[in-house]
């Protein structure tokens, strides 16, 4: 048994702009990304533990300690990064890495976290910008899905024969309304039409993601946030390139582990997937730090 941990980046929102009904309102993100991460069942534990230990020695998690104080977040990454540049105080970057250096000995451990345990991992970028203007009316987080249910499905079938896979997430409101009204399995079953050969057998997935209380489900908790690292970096990647500060230390390591192109090579159009397709693919190998 396969577990997809996923978490995204970005708003799925596609409100129009009140002065402009033709265009996506401009408060807010162009990009909504899904990312997953996917272990065997009998990684959990063992990738969890490495997590925590990496958490307890970089940031000094504790059980005296709120959770969320040292939860691993690629956006608070980025914002401690900002602040060694610049020299500026900012409230969510991690005070206990008091310089770039233990910030790099941080996405070190991380990057080796990828490589070490090397999850399979997919990343759905929806451009809600040209969505919007494509197709009006669609859903973001319906197109997401739609990709990453058929990515996980196909992989499950040629890479793990006769084995299953389940989604666990972060328990999310919007993603289960969405789930209950049948909107994503619509898109899912037309995604189906526009590709017949890249058919795959849905039920090898549960229907539905498993929501956690993350109270609870204290392993599950840890790997969810590579989960948020990858959707975060796929997420700065796309805005404003993968060799930006943002990106480029983890986005290696990220790249390595996402599902290839069974016929071309590559994660290109497969792990990382992005919808609508662009006119032109943008740069995402770049040299590691």
């Amino acid at each position: 048994m396969l577990l997809f941990y996923i978490d995204e980046s970005g708003h799925h929102r596609m409100d129009a702009d009140p002065d402009d009904p033709t265009r996506l309102a401009r408060d807010t993100t162009d990009w909504f990304v899904l990312s997953a991460v996917g272990i065997r069942d009998t990684s959990r534990r063992p990738l969890a533990e490495a997590i925590d230990d990496i958490k307890q020695t970089r940031l000094g998690a504790a059980s005296d300690r709120p959770w969320k104080d040292t939860e691993i977040k690629g956006r608070r990454l980025a914002i401690t990064q900002r602040r060694h540049a610049t020299g500026t105080p900012a409230e969510d970057s991690y005070p206990e890495l008091a310089d770039a250096a233990e910030l790099a000995e941080l996405e070190h451990e991380l990057r080796m976290l990828f490589s070490r345990f090397r999850p399979l991992t997919f990343s759905v970028a929806i451009d809600k910008r040209a969505l919007f203007e494509k197709r009006p009316g669609e859903s973001a987080l319906g197109w997401a899905y739609a990709f990453l249910y058929r990515r996980m499905a196909l992989s499950l079938e040629r890479l793990y024969p006769g084995e299953g896979g389940v989604l666990v997430a972060d328990q999310q409101t919007e993603h289960e309304k969405a789930f209950r009204t049948g909107d994503l399995t619509r898109l899912r079953d037309e995604l189906a039409e526009t590709a017949p050969w890249l058919r795959a057998d849905y039920r090898l997935l549960l229907d539905r993601p498993l929501w956690i209380d993350s109270t609870l489900s204290t392993w599950d908790r840890e790997i969810i946030q590579l989960a948020d690292l990858v959707a975060f970096t796929t997420h700065e990647g796309l805005s404003r390139g993968f060799d930006s500060a943002g990106a480029r230390s983890l986005w290696p390591a990220i790249r390595a582990v996402l599902a290839e192109d069974w016929n071309k090579g590559g994660p290109d159009g497969e792990g990382l997937v992005i919808f609508p397709r662009p006119a032109r693919w943008p740069e995402t190998e770049i040299a590691r730090d």
